[in-house]
C-alpha cells in the first residue's frame, strides 16, 4: 500500500475512533441521567440500616441511586423530571400483605352501599341507605352493602348482646328488592324477609355445616342474619358479578389503594378463574397495584374445605408458585378458617359463654378435622405452593405450625409458609415461626378496632395478649401488616399508630402494651416484610438501587412525631413503576 493509502486509512481510523468515542461519551451521560429525581426530603429507604437520605434517582421503572442532593443532583439532566419534596418524607410504597381487593373493590360505591363507620352509625343508617337505593333500581333487582359492624350501631351499643339487626329493621326499606349486606368481618350478613324468601329460608330450614341461622328465640323465625356457611344459602341465589363488574371493581380499588399510597397487595383466597380476571385487567394496561394471590380451590363437597378438593384441583392447576410477573403473580394457596368474635376460631380455652370453636375444614370430629387439615398443608407443600393459613385461635395456630416445621423438616424448600392474622399465637408458635423462616400476617388496625370488644369475648389477659407483635418480632419473625379490607377500610396509617400506641378506637384505653412496637418496625411490617412474604423483597419493598420504582409521600415524618397524630397524616403523592399514579399535593411541588 502507497503513503497516500496509508494515510487515507489513517484519516478513516482517526474518525471512527473520534465517532465511536463520542457515542461511548454520550451513552454515558444518557445511562447517567435520570427520568426522575426526588430530592431535598426525608427519604426513609426501610434498607438493612433503615438508612435515611435526602433524594433518589429513578430511570425508567427502576431507582438508580440514592443519597443526599448533591450526589444525586448529577443524574440531571435537560429532560429530567425533578420533584422538589420541600422537607416532605418518602417511603417505599406501602404493602398490604392481605386484603381483598378484588371483593373489596366490589363493595365500594357505585357497585356497593358503603355501610361502614363512619357512613353508618346506626340500623337507622343501614335502612335509609338501602332505602335511597332502591328508589334508584327496579324493582327484583338486589342491592348489596358491606362494612356494618354492631359496635358501632347506635342501638346495639345501647343493649351489647341483646340488640342485633334483623330483617325486620330493613324490611319496609326495601319491600320489593332482596337485599344482602354484609358485616364488615365478612363472616355475618344481615338480609331482608325478601332474600330469605328468594333463597328458601323459613324456621325449618336446618343449620348448615359449618354455619348459623340467627333465629328468634320466642318464634324460631330467622332474624335475617346469616353467620358462616350459612350466608351461602342466599349467595348462591345472587346473580353473580359479570365480568364487567369485576373488571370495574378491581380498577375502583386499585385506585383507592393508591389514594392510600398502596403500591402492593397480596389478594388472599381467590378463585382460579378470578387470576383471568386479573389478567384482563392487567392486559387492558390499567394495573396500577402490584398483585401477588393466593388462590382457594373451589369447593366439591358440601361448604367447608377438604383434602379431597385440593387433590383435584392440583390435577388442573398445573402453574408452581411464583408463576408471573412483578405486576401478577401466583404465590400459593389459603386454608380457610373462624374468627374470635363469631368464636369460631379454635381456642385452647374456652371463650367467654362457652365453646371453643373448631378448625373450618370438612370432618365430624375434631380429629377428622386435624387429619384433613395436615393433609393439605403437606398436599400443598409437595406441589410447591406457599401455604397461608387463616388461623386466629391459639390452638389451630400451633397445630398450623407444629405441620409446616414438620413440612419444611421433612422437605426442605424456600416456602415461607405463614399464618394468615395470627391473633393468639403462642409463643411456641412464634419460636417455630423463627427457626423455619415461616411468617405471621396481622392486622394492627383490627386490633385498634375491636380491642374493647375483644375483652368480652375472650376476656382481659386474653384480650391484652391479642396480636402479640413484640413476642412476634423478638422471636425473629418478619411480621407482616394489613387491613383484611374489606374487613377494615385500608389506611396502613391507622395500622402503624395502632401497632405503636395498641390503643382502643371507641374509649383509648390501652390493650397490651408490652406487645407495642416501635414506629421503625411497623413501617417495615407494611413495606419490606410484606415484600419479603411474597419472595419479592429483591425488586420492592425498600428504596434501593435497583429496585422498582414504587414510592409513598406523606406530608410529615412520622418517625418524629406523637404517634397519636400519625392517623392524621396524609398521603400527598403515589408513584408506581416510576409513575405518579395519584397526586393530591396542589402543586406543592412544582
Amino acid at each position: 500500500m502507497n503513503s497516500k493509502g496509508l494515510q487515507t486509512r489513517g484519516i478513516y481510523v482517526l474518525i471512527a475512533t473520534i465517532f465511536f468515542s463520542l457515542f461511548g461519551f454520550v451513552s454515558l451521560l444518557y445511562a447517567e441521567t435520570a427520568d426522575l429525581v426526588i430530592k431535598n426530603g426525608k427519604v426513609i429507604t426501610v434498607d438493612e440500616d433503615f438508612s435515611i437520605h435526602q433524594a433518589i434517582a429513578v430511570k425508567g421503572n427502576k431507582i438508580v441511586a440514592v443519597g443526599s442532593n448533591e450526589q444525586i443532583d448529577k443524574y440531571i439532566g435537560r429532560k429530567t423530571k425533578v420533584l422538589d419534596l420541600k422537607g416532605k418524607t418518602l417511603l417505599p410504597g406501602i404493602n398490604d400483605a392481605h386484603a381483598h381487593l378484588s371483593s373489596w373493590g366490589l363493595t365500594r360505591p357505585p357497585l356497593s352501599l358503603d355501610l361502614g363507620f363512619p357512613a353508618v352509625k346506626s340500623i337507622a343508617d343501614i335502612a335509609t341507605a338501602i332505602e335511597k337505593k332502591a328508589s334508584q333500581i327496579k324493582p327484583g333487582e338486589w342491592i348489596q352493602g358491606r362494612g356494618w359492624d354492631e359496635g358501632y350501631l347506635e342501638e346495639c351499643k345501647m343493649a351489647p348482646g341483646v340488640r342485633r339487626p334483623t330483617r325486620w329493621d330493613i324490611d319496609k326499606a326495601s319491600p320489593l328488592n332482596p337485599v344482602f349486606t354484609t358485616e364488615y368481618s365478612g363472616h355475618a350478613s344481615l338480609v331482608n324477609s325478601k332474600a330469605l324468601e328468594l333463597a328458601g329460608i323459613t324456621k325449618d330450614t336446618p343449620d348448615p355445616v359449618g354455619g348459623i341461622i340467627v333465629r328468634d328465640p320466642k318464634t324460631g323465625e330467622p332474624t335475617g342474619l346469616l353467620m358462616e356457611k350459612a350466608r351461602a344459602l342466599v349467595l348462591k341465589v345472587i346473580p353473580p358479578w359479570t365480568a364487567v363488574q369485576q373488571k370495574q371493581g378491581i380498577v375502583t380499588g386499585m385506585k383507592e389503594m393508591n389514594s392510600l399510597g398502596i403500591t402492593s397487595v397480596t389478594d388472599p383466597g381467590i378463585m382460579p378463574e378470578y387470576v383471568g380476571i386479573y389478567t384482563d385487567v392487567y392486559n387492558d394496561g390499567k394495573f396500577t397495584v402490584r398483585m401477588n394471590v393466593l388462590l382457594y380451590f373451589p369447593i366439591i363437597k358440601g361448604v367447608t374445605q377438604g383434602v379431597d378438593d385440593w387433590e383435584a384441583a392440583f390435577k388442573y392447576v398445573q402453574t408452581r408458585g411464583g408463576f408471573g410477573n412483578e405486576w401478577l403473580r401466583i404465590a400459593g394457596v389459603k386454608i380457610h378458617g373462624g374468627i374470635p368474635p363469631l368464636k369460631t376460631a379454635w381456642m385452647y380455652e374456652p371463650y367467654v359463654g362457652g365453646g371453643v370453636g373448631s378448625l373450618v375444614i370438612r370432618g365430624e370430629t375434631d380429629d377428622e378435622k386435624v387429619k384433613q387439615f395436615k393433609d393439605m398443608i403437606l398436599l400443598a407443600h409437595k406441589n410447591r405452593y406457599q401455604v397461608g393459613i387463616h388461623c386466629c385461635g391459639d390452638k389451630e395456630i400451633d397445630l398450623a405450625m407444629e405441620t409446616f416445621a414438620k413440612a419444611m423438616k421433612e422437605d426442605p424448600w424456600d416456602a415461607r409458609h405463614y399464618i394468615i392474622h395470627s391473633d393468639f399465637a403462642t409463643p411456641k408458635a412464634c419460636k417455630l415461626a423463627g427457626d423455619y423462616n415461616l411468617g405471621m400476617n396481622v392486622q394492627s388496625s383490627i386490633k385498634w378496632t375491636i380491642s374493647d370488644f375483644m375483652e368480652t369475648i375472650v376476656g382481659k389477659t386474653r384480650g391484652d395478649y391479642m396480636w402479640p407483635l413484640r413476642t412476634m418480632l423478638d422471636a425473629g419473625i418478619r411480621v407482616t401488616n394489613s387491613s383484611d379490607a374489606a374487613v377494615t377500610y385500608p389506611n396502613w396509617l391507622f395500622g402503624v399508630a395502632g401497632a405503636v400506641l395498641r390503643e382502643s378506637k371507641a374509649t383509648g384505653k390501652v390493650s397490651g402494651p408490652e406487645q407495642r412496637i416501635t414506629v421503625a418496625e411497623a413501617i417495615r411490617t407494611y413495606t419490606i416484610n410484606g415484600a419479603y412474604q411474597d419472595h419479592q423483597e429483591d425488586i420492592k419493598g425498600s428504596i434501593e438501587a435497583g429496585k422498582l420504582a414504587d414510592f409513598c409521600i406523606i406530608d410529615r415524618n412520622i418517625l418524629s412525631i406523637d404517634p397519636h397524630h400519625i392517623r392524621n397524616t396524609k398521603v400527598l403523592m403515589t408513584i408506581v413503576d416510576g409513575k405518579i399514579v395519584y397526586d393530591a399535593s396542589k402543586g406543592l411541588f412544582e
